[in-house]
């Protein structure tokens, strides 16, 4: 038994050393058009017949130079056959060392192919054997986009990472172009903790570091482009000079990096299944409506907020519209937007809160509110339901002409406290003169007298008008309106550099201004039916043509950037617009 072991194992030895081996290598797979490089066909055997490629598109300079070793080690022989050219490309491109041939004991055997770069000439051309590292071989620019394939307004992440070999440096990059975003909503992402990371590259260790992150949300179908992030750097390379103890010498120079244009082909949103009340919204959100108040007095108000929370693309969608009944007066939303956008899109929640005032007592239900999305990860669109609110409202009904007021409630007694129950009892002396005054016919009693006469008018004039103003149910909105442009305009001031606020504000004035001045509902506020309205108040053509073109620009500006001076611009004419309007109606 250990004879037929010790027999395999010299055969497996035998075998081992008798393995025939014939490989091709050179100096270089990168070389400029005026760059020399060398190629060696190497083999462990004295093979017969040797025949070299045919080396097209490069010059043979030299060579074949043969060179062949033999040794022996421990009683077993080696040896080594080489056959070695040096070469010059003739054209750049890459290029090709085919197949080195040669036949050993009648069997034949050949290298492997092998690809060589060749780039333009260069100034300073390499010695054929320095192989230090090149720049653009040892760092890159690379934009990684999480898809290249979504849906509208489906966010996708774009990362600028400069990968670096482990043996470079780099240092002082400056941008040259910054990417472009052209058809999409984009969001950089603050990256404060840069830090290089080990990671790959193409197969090959390398470290990278995070240069620039964002989102990004399509707004448009078809094949959209990024435009690359392109900077100037400074590498520092290894040389083949070393120091005393070893450490290579490093070599410095400047380069040009690109990222490279993307393309993003962006998919339509599917018409199979879009449900009436899709609105744009992508991602993935819950919905409801409520209500601050279920019970209140006729002319108090309450708010009413659509609100809808979740990932998505929530300052780019359109909330549904609340439906109220039409014997409740309903003012412009105010959006309350609460988003914060990371590297992985928009979070938060957006609403809308509608001012609802109503005139009569009763009871009202807002019907129930519908709000559609697409979810991208499951393709399909989901439909959400508010379900209705109930609201009682206490007062006179809408058929009732009565001016029935709600009674004051009287003023507090004065209460004694526990710890002064005997406090009514006298217990010093207190000596009065016997000397009788009378109240009734003294000058006090003929004052009050006079002065309550007096004062009765006055009492029963303020209380008419009071009654007046509280059955005014007209002229109550339109104050009510009054006071609400004053505050969103006023709104509006304050949010000058945030674009979406500023105009959202301004629009909201704009409504109830003409809701308080020409008794007017949103609904029926067309641009033509304003002008006429204005017109017949008596508003001057010039000052009408200002207002629409207000309400023109607050229509597209909240879908368009601008600087805080056309945001300053606009307040002001905003202000000068409606003073104006407010004088000429008052003629």
């Amino acid at each position: 038994m250990k004879q037929a072991l010790s027999i395999i194992l010299f055969f497996i030895g035998y075998l081992a050393t008798a393995q025939v081996s014939f490989d091709a290598t050179v100096s270089r797979n990168k070389v400029a058009l005026n760059e020399r490089l060398s190629v060696e066909f190497k083999m462990n055997v004295d093979g017969d017949d040797f025949t070299p490629p045919n080396f097209e598109g490069f010059q043979v300079i030299a060579g074949p130079s043969q060179s062949i070793s033999q040794s022996w080690v421990n009683g077993r022989s080696s040896m080594s056959k080489s056959f070695r050219y040096v070469l010059q490309p003739t054209k750049t491109g890459k290029l090709t060392i085919k197949h080195g041939v040669m036949t050993y004991e009648g069997r034949p055997y050949k290298t492997d192919i092998i690809e060589i770069n060749v780039t333009g000439a260069v100034s300073q051309p390499k010695d054929i054997n320095d192989n230090s590292p090149d720049a653009e071989d040892n760092v890159h620019l690379v934009a990684e986009v999480s898809n290249s394939n979504p849906y509208l307004n489906e966010p996708i992440r774009v990362v600028y990472k400069l990968y670096v070999k482990n043996n470079t440096g780099v240092s002082n990059w400056r941008e040259v172009n910054s990417p472009k975003y052209a058809d999409f909503w984009s969001q950089n992402i603050d990256n404060r903790n840069r830090r290089a990371q080990n990671g790959t590259y193409k197969g090959e260790p390398y470290r990278y570091l995070v240069l620039r992150e964002a989102v990004l949300y399509p707004q448009k179908t078809g094949k959209l482009e990024i435009e690359p992030l392109t900077l100037d750097i400074d590498v520092q390379l290894p040389t083949n000079r070393r120091d005393f103890f070893g450490r290579p010498y490093m070599s410095n120079e400047s380069m040009t990096v690109s990222a490279g244009s993307r393309t993003i082909t962006v998919k339509d949103l599917p018409a199979v299944g879009r449900p009436a009340s899709f609105t744009g919204a992508v991602g993935n959100f819950d919905f409801k409506i409520d209500t601050d108040r279920v019970q209140l007095q006729a002319g108090e108000s309450l708010t009413a907020s659509v609100e809808v929370t979740g990932k998505g693309n929530l300052k780019l969608m359109e909330l549904p519209k609340l439906k109220v009944p039409q014997s409740l007066e309903v003012y412009e939303p105010e959006r309350i937007n609460n988003v914060q956008t990371s590297v992985s899109g928009m979070r938060g929640e957006i609403k809308d809160n509608y001012t609802i005032v109503p005139q009569f007592g009763g009871k009202y239900v807002i019907p129930p509110v519908e709000f559609s999305y697409f979810d991208p990860q499951e393709e399909r669109y989901v439909t959400l339901n508010s379900g209705e609110a109930m609201i009682m409202v206490d007062g006179p009904a809408p058929a009732s002409n009565s001016n029935s007021n709600a009674v004051a409630a009287g003023t507090p007694k004065n209460v004694i406290g526990s710890t002064d129950q005997f406090a009514f009892i006298k217990t010093d002396t207190v000596l009065q003169s016997q000397e009788k005054t009378y109240f009734f016919n003294s000058g006090t009693y003929w004052a009050i007298l006079g002065g309550t006469f007096l004062l009765l008018p006055i009492v029963l004039i303020v209380r008419k008008q009071q009654e007046r103003r509280e059955a005014d149910v007209t002229g109550n909105r339109l104050r009510t309106a009054n006071k609400l442009s004053k505050k969103f305009l006023s709104a509006a001031r304050k949010n000058i550099g945030n674009h979406e606020q500023f105009y959202i504000a301004l629009e909201r004035s704009l409504h109830n201004y003409l809701k308080s001045k020409l008794n007017i509902q949103t609904a029926d506020m067309s641009k033509e039916r304003v002008d006429l309205l204005l017109a017949e108040k008596g508003a001057g053509e010039e000052a009408r043509k200002e207002f629409i073109e207000l309400l023109q620009s607050c229509e597209f500006a909240r879908y368009t950037p601008s600087t805080n001076a056309s945001m300053k611009e606009d307040y002001d004419k905003a202000g000068s617009v409606l003073n104006r309007i407010d004088k000429q109606l008052k003629k």
